[in-house]
């Protein structure tokens, strides 16, 4: 089975994460697949908008506690650490594309799947769908980039209430608070997202690349880049060893 796909729609591009269980959370499989669909995409000069979704039941569970590919835990601390950042490589990689992103989200989008939501210009929720960051309750950081990504969203003072409480917001509050830009009906996320895609594609390439590029150099900075991938991995070892 395929775990990511990509179908190209004229200067659209529809990448569909599945894989067809375990509530579709995040393993090292998918996110070598979804790490490898990033630079595929980024290299196609054709493609100016891409519309990332995941099951029509849910975006994805969060990351897969039980793939020892991606905690090692028999590993010495720098494989370890190493095995532990490959979700922020991937995100790190669908946040620099050149292209104009849309993530639509049904479902659940939680933990590392809603980390890869944050990476997209635009989310879309449909209804039915929602967030959750239940990091540090679990005993870890906001890793993966998703720090700065969600404050820069939604403000520090919310960030820290969904983090701290391992809030659940529903689509219709993400909307409010700025953390999705569109609702739209149970289902529809993807149609939703290729309408304002289509709307997007009007814009000449190089200058709809120039002025994302150019935004993002300024609000994308990551101040959490040089400490946050030792946060999350110490963080874990520490909960880990009962910490």
């Amino acid at each position: 089975m395929t775990v990511v796909s990509i179908e190209r729609e004229g200067p659209l591009a529809l990448v569909r994460y599945d894989r067809g269980s375990k509530a579709n959370a995040l393993n090292m499989e998918a996110i070598e697949a979804l790490t490898a669909a990033a630079d595929e995409l980024a290299a196609d000069t054709g493609v100016q908008i891409v519309v990332l979704t995941g099951t029509e039941a849910r975006f994805s569970a969060g990351v897969d506690l039980d793939d020892d590919r991606l905690w090692r835990k028999d590993a010495d601390p720098v494989v370890r650490s190493r095995a532990m950042s490959a979700g922020g490589r991937m995100c790190e990689r669908w946040l620099r594309l050149p292209q104009v992103t849309i993530a639509a989200l049904e479902g659940a989008v939680i933990g590392g799947g809603a980390i890869l939501a944050l990476t997209a210009d635009f989310r879309i929720a449909g209804e039915g769908a929602y967030f959750r960051f239940p990091e540090v309750k679990l005993g870890m950081t906001l890793g993966w980039g998703g720090l700065p990504l969600l404050s820069n969203l939604i403000g520090a003072t919310r960030a820290k209430r969904a983090l701290f409480t391992d809030q659940r917001i529903e689509a219709e509050e993400a909307l409010s608070i700025g953390l999705c830009d569109e609702f739209a009906v149970k289902g529809g996320a993807v149609d939703a997202a290729r309408a304002l895609g289509d709307t997007i594609a009007l814009c000449p390439p190089a200058a709809l690349r120039m002025t994302k590029r150019s935004i993002d150099a300024n609000l994308r900075a990551n101040w959490a880049a040089g400490f946050e991938q030792d946060q999350f991995f110490l963080s874990r070892t520490l909960t880990e060893q009962g910490g």
